[in-house]
């Protein structure tokens, strides 16, 4: 065998494998249940971080902002 043949057997051989690869690692996966937890399925409530702010600085007043009204 000609060594331009066997550089064209192995580069396509390497072309396959790669395909291969690359459409089992981007097919989408099945959705994970997280139904584990124990939670009553209630909303959490989202709360600001508590931050420990220096002497004369405070946080900002809350402003109800009209997407806010809406829930």
């Amino acid at each position: 065998m000609s060594p331009t043949l066997i550089d064209l057997l192995l580069c396509g051989l390497a072309y396959l494998v790669i395909s291969y690869f690359l459409g089992v690692w981007t097919k989408p996966r099945p959705a994970q249940s997280w139904n584990s937890d124990d939670s009553d399925g209630e909303k959490f409530e989202q709360q600001p971080p508590v931050l420990d702010l220096p002497p004369g600085v405070s946080w900002p007043q809350e402003e109800l902002v009209a997407s806010e009204s809406l829930q």
